[in-house]
């Protein structure tokens, strides 16, 4: 199995490097976010948005290789 490094902590100057090709996901994962606040939709409808969106990226990016 492939180690995956754990890009999600902060550099010295708070920034976190998304790898490029997961950029356009956590996008989308950040609109859905902000679209729950705003929405009032529930806290399960906002998952199963998130998890959709995964599934979609991961199959196009699947189907591109």
């Amino acid at each position: 199995m492939n180690d995956i490094k754990d890009w999600t902590k902060p550099d010295e100057k708070g920034f976190i490097n998304v790898p490029d090709h997961l950029d356009s996901l956590v996008n989308k994962i950040g609109f859905q976010m902000r679209f729950h606040t705003i929405s009032g939709a529930s806290e399960g409808q906002t998952i199963c948005n998130i998890a959709f969106i995964a599934e979609k990226f991961f199959n196009e990016l699947k189907s591109k290789s």
